[in-house]
């Protein structure tokens, strides 16, 4: 078995809390729904956030380095992720080169979170959540939409061009896609306060439903 498959499998049949994957297209606002979960009392995990801890682990560092060389490297000495990102999603082979290096860490550091916490529901936000094959490890996982053009504002307010929006796209699965794929969807429209009220309502159904 191999190390990702292990921690999927830890990951799956963790007991104690349920265990629920938030998912959704870049741009989407998956991370500002994290943080309402997380106000709503919540234990919360970003995929993303531990990916960047990871990154300046020595082992994985020092992969890093020599596979992408010294160019990806900032002046402080930490990886440059702006500048990996643009690398990968411009190269299908280097990122799944990248996704193998960090996912089995990513989900042992998801587990071990969780684990800690003996909280009855955790929330882990996944960008990858189905096209790294981890719907099955989740009690329900939730896909949060928005429409193009809402994700196109956000994405250039995070100061990224319409071309790094569809690069980052293209190595996802489609929008319409994650929402078919996940148990609920949790439409986005840019509305925060709307927003705020939809995330309230699904808290309460979830704490009312796990008790």
């Amino acid at each position: 078995m191999s190390r990702l498959q292990h921690w999927k499998t830890k990951l799956k049949n963790i007991r104690g809390s349920c265990v629920i994957g938030l998912t959704g297209a870049p741009a989407s606002g998956k991370s500002a729904v994290l943080e309402m979960f997380r106000a709503a009392g919540f234990f919360c995990v970003s995929a993303d956030a531990l990916a960047k801890e990871v990154l300046t682990e020595p082992e994985c560092y020092n992969r890093i380095l020599k596979k992408f060389g010294p160019e990806i490297v900032l002046k402080d000495g930490l990886p440059d992720t702006r500048g990996l990102s643009l690398e990968i999603f411009g190269d299908s082979s280097k990122r799944k080169w990248l996704e193998g290096l960090l996912h089995p860490e990513i989900l042992k550091r998801i587990y071990s979170l969780i684990k800690k916490s003996h909280s009855k529901i955790a929330i882990v936000e996944v960008p990858l959540l189905f096209e790294a094959e981890l719907g099955d490890c989740f009690t329900l996982t939730i896909c949060v939409s928005a429409p193009l053009k809402a994700r196109r504002a956000r994405a250039l307010k995070r100061g990224w061009s319409a071309a790094e929006l569809a690069r980052r796209e293209s190595a996802q699965f489609a929008a319409e896609r994650k929402a078919g794929l996940s148990d609920l969807a949790v439409m986005n429209d840019g509305q925060v306060r709307d927003l705020e009220r939809k995330i309230n309502v699904l808290s309460g159904f979830l704490k009312a439903s796990v008790g």
